[in-house]
């Protein structure tokens, strides 16, 4: 009789433990989730608070990173039908700088083409892994999540570690959700900066306004202060543009300004800033040019404007549709930006009364 209370307690106590083990167990997982979703949680409070896509890129993605607790990792964009590395970890700035995927290359082109997350716990044994093109071959297995934007593809979201199996299956559902949460806040920067993008356009040639490019200019004026270095400013004025007006109307006249801004695009650099001043004015920031190779840059455009077609321009006094052209600098001309504009809009005013069509700097205003 003791004995058979001896083993029913025995088994009691085995089920106890085995009722124990199973709670240990279902207690590490309820904290391993409990950890997760305050990782994730951070991760998203992170990501909202970036509103600019350099701000997501540059600072937020490796606060991500560590969140994570990955030392190698890397977001790609979808460019065309080309992957580049945007933002890295733990990557060789080779890799980051070279290795582009078409989307027939590779896992990666295959987890774009798809829209579907892969988890290869060994590399070795998947024939397609390229290792970036051979510029990272340490490694064992790799985890890549879509970053999907109105079921549009629009990158990757890239982490991969020397030792295989390294990656658990909720290792997958965490950095899916985290996917989620980045393609969320790429697609609200890109918003927001093409909200500003467009706040800061004119509205009918699409050129830069008018307050964008004082706040270039006092920009530009700090950084040429701080690094002793020169910029230079040309305002230019469309002549003979009231009588243009009057010929053939304003509708005329709006889309000859258009073909004005496009001409102006094209001739100037991409770092320069080209913005309507008002009405058939406008003016242009030239980081870093001195004002000789400013005056060939206004000569430049205004040759360009000189040659082009305008429909009706033969009416036009002297048979074609011009501008005039005048120029400052910094230093040289001022130290604040209003000193400059009312320089470079002296020497305009001389390009006028000589005869129009021509190209004037505050150097001739002496003459």
């Amino acid at each position: 009789m003791v004995d058979k209370k001896f083993e029913n307690l025995k088994e009691e106590l085995e089920e106890l433990r085995d009722e124990h083990k199973t709670i240990e167990k279902q207690s590490r997982k309820l904290e391993e989730k409990v950890l997760e979703l305050y990782t994730l949680y951070n991760i998203s409070k992170t990501l909202s608070m970036s509103h600019q896509l350099d701000d997501l890129f540059n600072g937020t993605m490796t606060m991500v990173g560590e969140a994570l607790n990955i030392g190698e990792w890397c977001l790609m964009l979808l460019q065309g039908d080309e992957l580049f590395i945007r933002v890295a970890h733990g990557l060789g700035e080779d890799v980051r700088s070279k290795v582009r995927f078409r989307l027939d290359e590779g896992v990666s082109g295959k987890v774009a083409r798809s829209g579907k997350a892969v988890l290869i716990q060994d590399v070795s044994k998947e024939k397609d892994f390229l290792y970036y093109k051979g510029f990272k071959k340490d490694i064992g297995s790799f985890l890549s999540v879509p970053l999907i934007v109105k079921g549009e593809v629009i990158g990757l979201l890239n982490t991969h570690k020397p030792q295989t199996n390294a990656f658990r299956k909720s290792d997958l559902e965490l950095f899916t959700a985290v996917a989620e949460h980045v393609s969320v806040a790429i697609e609200k920067a890109r918003l927001f900066e093409k909200t500003k993008e467009d706040a800061a356009r004119d509205e009918l040639t699409k050129l830069y306004n008018r307050r964008f490019f004082f706040e270039k200019l006092g920009q530009e004026l700090k950084r040429a202060k701080r690094y002793k270095r020169g910029f230079s400013i040309i305002i230019m004025d469309i002549d003979h543009f009231k009588n243009y007006n009057d010929l053939y109307g304003h509708i005329q006249g709006d889309n000859a300004l258009r073909q004005t801004a496009r001409i102006m695009e094209e001739a100037l650099r991409g770092e320069d800033i080209v913005a309507r001043f008002g009405g058939e004015e406008f003016i242009m920031l030239l980081p870093e040019v001195d004002k000789e190779h400013a005056v060939m840059a206004a000569e430049k455009l205004r040759k360009r404007i000189a040659d082009a077609k305008y429909i009706g321009e033969d009416l036009l006094p002297g048979g074609r549709f011009t501008a005039s052209f005048g120029v400052s600098s910094y230093p040289e001309d001022g130290e604040e930006g209003l000193q400059l504009i009312d320089m470079a809009d002296k020497a305009l005013y001389l390009s006028k009364n000589k005869g129009r069509n021509r190209v004037f700097s505050s150097n001739d205003l002496n003459i």
